[in-house]
């Protein structure tokens, strides 16, 4: 049995199971422990890869390395801890829909997520990723209301228009490997790495701007961002979690595999295309922190916070750091998905989303006031939180890569940031607390949230340069 299929087994289950059964708490406590043997699972065929292992696949068109096994366990941790978090949440609250939803799209999302890290083919990548959308949507539209219908049909249009420049790109990057000794061509990501060189110089350029678009689109890279508030808006609170933590890695994750071709075909150096993923990184920091000064929702707010943290992983990908992209990825994920779990709690606490109606939190609630806190500082790079460690290691290999203006942006956006967000988390916490917010069991509620910030506290200790470089 190969390692896909083995993979996919407990999810799919998980879906069959959430479909099947009636009861909202069977599904709900199942679904939750299925998710957990899953990431047991995970561990167990995974690590060996990085003792150099290689695990069968159902053809040359899969193969997981070191970057991807990593990303597949992040993956699997994040919905893990989501679904979790869900469980809780959907038996603590009044349901205005059927949740076994959330928790068969969820397992068979999954599985999309988990296959696109396995693609050594373009082709079949560009599949994954657009199955990706095609399964998330339906968690957009969970609650059914008329902005979240709007929301949903939103990020469907956005996201298959993109996908759909990013099919014309591989058919461009396919028909420049057509000029190499394999007169068929290629579009196996190994084989097209290793004949790079030969590669047609103009096709392949052309090619890696319409996929750049097309994933960029994907992962909310500003000007192609417009969908992501808005779904981030309307999803519950652990359905934004798997798309911030989770989603927008896939797209990342497209555009690093196209950037190692380029990179290849330039023998190393950072031509044209990589600086275009270094700008566009920088430009998406910049704008959305500038973007997070006159917030009015807090889902939005950290939508926002998200693109950010996509422009500084785009500029670790443009400088060609693959161990720095997943980085990044690792610590904004494991901090963003605590965000938004305790910002589900807040959200339930004071019944609202805007950040008008929020406020008074510490009087009402201090065990979610300081949770909420302490996530903050951990999105926002505070050390000494893993995300301050990989922020700060971006910005040093910019500036060793002589790269002073995309240094500076980065610095100006992180600074930007860091002030709105936390006049807006400090108006949250300070205040009057208003009549109607309701109570939640402390434990039950900030279980997760709270594992997930000590685990960034953890990454943020435990950093070594060393370990992250075995990943290359």
């Amino acid at each position: 049995m190969n390692v896909l299929l083995e993979l996919s087994v407990i999810p799919l289950i998980a879906a069959l199971f959430s479909a099947a059964v009636r009861s909202r708490i069977v599904v709900r406590r199942t679904v939750a422990v299925l998710m957990w043997a899953q990431t047991a699972l995970a561990l167990y065929l995974l690590l060996p890869v990085f003792n150099g292992a290689r695990l069968a696949m159902p053809s040359a068109d899969f193969l997981i390395d070191k970057t991807a096994a990593s990303f597949i366990i992040l993956t699997v941790i994040v919905v893990s801890a989501s679904v979790t978090h869900a469980s809780v949440l959907y038996g603590q609250e009044r349901q205005t829909h059927d949740s076994r939803m959330f928790f068969a799209f969820t397992s068979i999302f999954m599985v999309a997520m988990i296959a696109v890290f396995t693609c050594n083919n373009l082709a079949v990548m560009w599949i994954c990723i657009e199955a990706s959308t095609l399964f998330s949507a339906p968690l957009v539209y969970l609650e059914r209301t008329k902005t979240a219908v709007e929301a949903t049909w939103k990020y469907l249009i956005i996201c298959s228009v993109g996908i759909a420049f990013a099919l014309l790109g591989t058919v461009m990057i396919f028909a420049a490997g057509q000029s190499t000794a394999n007169s068929e061509g290629s579009l196996q990501i190994s084989q097209l790495v290793l004949n790079a060189p030969k590669l047609d110089s103009s096709l392949l350029r052309l090619g890696f701007v319409f996929c750049f678009i097309g994933y960029g689109t994907k992962a909310g890279v500003f000007p192609l961002h417009n969908w992501l508030p808005d779904a981030y808006s309307e999803a519950p609170s652990p359905a934004c979690a798997i798309f911030s933590g989770a989603l927008i890695n896939c797209a990342l994750f497209g555009i690093f595999r196209i950037s190692q071709i380029v990179l290849a075909s330039k023998n190393g150096h950072i031509g044209f295309e990589m600086m275009a993923i270094v700008v566009a990184g920088a430009i998406s920091a910049l704008a959305a922190s500038l973007f997070l000064i006159n917030q009015h929702n807090l889902k939005r707010m950290w939508a926002y916070s998200s693109i950010e943290n996509v422009g500084i992983m785009l500029v670790a990908i443009g400088i060609g750091s693959g161990s720095l992209f997943l980085l990044q990825a690792i610590n904004h994920s494991v901090a963003k998905v605590a965000m938004f779990l305790q910002s589900g709690n807040v959200i339930r606490v004071t019944g609202s989303k805007r950040l008008s109606n929020l406020h008074g939190l510490i009087s009402f609630a201090p065990e979610q006031a300081l949770l909420l806190a302490l996530t903050t500082c951990a999105v926002m790079g505070v050390p000494p939180f893993g995300t301050f460690c990989s922020e700060l290691s971006v910005l040093v290999s910019s500036a060793d890569a002589r790269l002073w203006v995309v240094a500076g942006m980065l610095i100006v956006s992180l600074t930007v940031s860091f002030i709105a967000v936390c006049l807006h988390v400090g108006r949250i916490v300070c205040g009057t607390p208003r009549p109607d917010y309701r109570r939640l069991p402390a434990f039950t509620s900030c279980a997760m949230p709270l594992l997930l910030l000590a685990s960034s506290l953890a990454l943020g200790f435990l950093f070594n340069s060393h370990v992250w470089n075995l990943l290359k």
